[in-house]
């Protein structure tokens, strides 16, 4: 399962893309395909890699729509993801002729706002101790 933090600029994604390019013709990138689980709402972008080899394939993604190759991300709640290797670096299109076939399919969180908390790791003083 994939998470995502929303309206973040650099969320770091490990896969394992890499080893579907011995089932496919020669492709380039990866075409990401989200669509969320209750509104169906699709979103796309193109991944930016920073590594792509044999062990893994590690991607960045920003939510928060500072480009027009990253997500404006709306919604939070689970979507599913879908990965298509594709010859363009712009396209936006599964069905586009670019695109050579579904690389991985998964789950994605996109957790709302007020998940995350930071906890409280202060000592208690007022701790009483029987002997």
């Amino acid at each position: 399962m994939i998470h995502l933090q929303p309206n973040t600029a650099n969320n770091v994604v490990y896969l394992t893309l890499y080893e579907k390019k011995k089932d496919f013709a020669t492709f380039t990138n990866y075409l990401f395909k989200l669509v969320h689980q209750t509104s169906f709402k699709e979103y796309f972008f193109v991944a930016t890699l920073n590594v792509d080899n044999e062990r893994y394939t590690k991607i960045t993604v920003s939510t928060d729509g500072t480009d027009t190759n990253n997500l404006l991300m709306e919604e939070n709640g689970y979507m599913y993801y879908y990965v298509y290797g594709q010859n363009s670096e712009t396209n936006l299109d599964p069905l586009n002729a670019a695109v050579i076939g579904e690389i991985e399919v998964g789950v994605v969180s996109v957790p709302s706002g007020d998940t995350y908390f930071t906890p409280n790791t202060a000592v208690i003083n007022d701790t009483v101790y029987y002997g």
